[in-house]
């Protein structure tokens, strides 16, 4: 009553912005997605204003394809026609739905990751994480941390000879697999959050990279219910059965001319000898994730055993038909529990990896750590399956007196050994990750939500505050370089910093501020060993863990090389440098292409991930 038109436009401002944003994807590759007669698969992810391509806060899509040296119409999600249908429907033929493609699936895995980190994510200064749909021509993806760490999608022709179930000849392209757009953009992540993981410093390194990326993958498979409960039903809750459920990019192997998927979940029958023998990165990789889901599997069978009784009046035997529906329901919901605790767990080992040289076994402690940290109680038992599965197929850590859990716990440091953080740094992380919690209109468990791209002022002010904080942090790290595993004649680098909020058992939420540390070893050194390298660098560092008031709880250490020298320290270092230099030693004498490099880049013109990675 009595309303003027400027008072009615006021009121239009204040209307709440969305806090989700639907949109249509592939589920699974086009190829499989039309023989299962299920094309359309809509899913949920936090809003964000757009610009076209689309672009937003951390990821910017550009579709420039250079083999043909042009640019694609870019989408524009905004546009209210897409907004009332939840995005463009899925097309092979639209370069527009291919953008929308990369988007939704890279968001709903960045969603998972700061799930799991207790953070929202956000990059150096405004930087954004870059995706190229159609970058190439050729049979492949890639992700180039050397080309300011974008994610090349190529596209080809399926073979004429053996296409699987493609037509012969017909254009494939990479950025339409799920499998495909999750595994590249984790690498993305992974760098982003351990930069140093480019480094080939022993042979778990790019194993590690690329094991993950498809742990990653596999388990992204399990957000989206239909497909799921399709699996159950069709395969009487056997996760194990092979399917596009535990398989990775179908299409993409069958039109390369393998006539299979390129990777599953399914691994081979456990063996502790295989590790030993294998040196290729995704075969050894592949290893860790046959460990990785072996847990899971476990857990998942043991989670839905009371569901069979009762479904079957005690005996366990599924009778001969369709499975009720209530029954893959609840199946279903206890799979996806499942395999949301596995992937938070981890995507959370990263609050405790070392900053270089990672290696399964570091990344087996971590995860340990990190769960039983929010977890006190392994209630499902997943941690035990989780080092029962390494232990079966041959994966140990170092220094490690058992596999007990306690003894695969990083040590806590004890007393007093290290000072509290600085209090200043301390107050502005925590500050900080609340504040992009808050924005994010949600749990902490969950943390789902708009998200809102900074103005120049914002980014100018974090900048100035971060490097006001890592001159603290490195004025620290100086003064307890010893304590710190560090060594305090080199310089100490701040790699990275930063604050989590963990939601544990009981709802009880856990703080913690990590700090990452890097040394190199001195030029002399590398200038003495370097044709004997074969180009790795010579670094080691500390991840710091502290609790909500700066107290330091753990120490997570790789000594930094060196070749002379007495005590603790010096010992570290002198074996890290004889453990890198027989790793260079072995690694020579099983690369095919060694005899044709040059010495002084032997191992790192083959282990890189222009050749690694790009070897899909």
């Amino acid at each position: 009553m009595g309303d003027t038109a400027e008072g009615t436009a006021e009121r239009t401002l204040n209307y709440p912005e969305p806090v989700r944003r639907q949109l249509q994807i592939y589920a699974i590759d086009p190829m499989v997605a039309r023989l299962s007669g299920s094309e359309t698969v809509t899913i949920s992810v936090p809003y964000e204003p757009l610009q076209p391509g689309p672009a937003g806060e951390l990821l910017q899509v550009i579709d420039f394809d250079a083999s043909a040296d042009c640019y694609y119409e870019p989408v524009d999600l905004e546009d209210r026609r897409i907004l009332l249908t939840d995005g463009l429907p899925p097309s092979e033929r639209d370069p527009r739905f291919h953008q929308q493609m990369v988007y939704a699936v890279v968001s709903a895995l960045l969603e998972n990751f700061e799930r799991g980190l207790g953070r929202r994510l956000r990059w150096r200064g405004d930087k954004r994480l870059r995706a190229f749909p159609h970058a190439f021509r050729g049979p492949n993806a890639r992700f180039d941390p050397d080309n300011d760490g974008s994610i090349l999608f190529g596209y080809f022709r399926a073979d004429r000879r053996d296409p699987g179930r493609n037509l012969p000849g017909q254009n494939v392209f990479t950025c339409l697999s799920h499998d495909i757009i999750v595994h590249e953009a984790t690498h993305a992540l992974v760098h982003r959050l351990r930069e140093r993981y480019k480094d080939p410093t022993n042979l778990d390194v790019y194993a590690f990279h690329e094991g993950f990326a498809d742990v990653v993958a596999l388990f992204q498979h399990f957000t989206l219910p239909d497909l799921l409960a399709r699996h159950i039903q069709q395969n009487r809750t056997d996760l194990t059965a092979r399917s596009p459920l535990v398989e990775l990019a179908e299409q993409f192997g069958e039109g390369s001319g393998s006539g299979r998927a390129l990777r599953s979940a399914m691994g081979a029958a456990p063996d502790p000898m295989a590790l030993a023998r294998t040196f290729e990165p995704h075969g050894r990789g592949s290893i860790m994730v046959a460990a990785v889901f072996d847990a899971f599997f476990s857990v998942y069978q043991r989670s839905i055993a009371d569901l069979l009784r009762i479904a079957t009046s005690g005996t366990g035997v599924l009778p001969e038909g369709a499975l009720h529906p209530d029954l893959v329901a609840r199946v279903a919901a206890e799979a996806r529990a499942t395999a949301q605790r596995m992937l938070t767990l981890c995507i959370r080992s990263f609050q405790f990896l070392p900053p270089v040289d990672v290696t399964m076994g570091a990344f087996l402690r971590s995860a340990v750590t990190a769960d039983r940290n929010l977890y006190p109680a392994d209630e499902s038992g997943l941690r035990g399956a989780l080092v029962e599965a390494f232990r079966r197929r041959g994966i140990y850590p170092d220094d490690i007196t058992s596999l007990s859990e306690e003894a695969l716990l990083w040590p806590e440091v004890s007393g007093r050994a290290l000072p509290s953080i600085p209090g200043d740094v301390v107050d502005y992380v925590v500050q900080e990750t609340a504040a992009g919690l808050q924005e994010s209109r949600g749990v902490l468990e969950d943390a789902p939500g708009a998200r809102r791209r900074e103005t120049k002022a914002d980014l100018d002010r974090r900048r100035r505050a971060n490097a006001e904080a890592a001159a603290q942090l490195s004025a620290y790290a100086r003064k307890n370089a010893g304590a710190l595993g560090l060594d305090p004649d080199l310089k100490i680098r701040v790699e990275g910093f930063n604050a989590s909020f963990l939601s544990g058992s009981r709802g009880r939420v856990r703080v913690e501020v990590v700090i990452r540390l890097v040394q190199s070893a001195p030029e002399e050194l590398h200038e003495k060993f370097g044709p004997r390298l074969g180009g790795v660098p010579l670094r080691g560092g500390c991840t710091v863990v502290a609790d909500g008031t700066g107290e330091v709880r753990y120490v997570v250490s790789r000594a930094v090389p060196c070749a002379a020298g007495r005590g603790p320290l010096a010992e570290a270092g002198q074996a890290r440098l004889a453990a890198t230099l027989g790793f260079v030693d072995a690694f020579t004498g099983h690369d095919a292409f060694g005899p044709w490099a040059d010495p002084k880049e032997r191992v790192t013109s083959t282990l890189n991930f222009a050749r690694i990675d790009g070897g899909w």
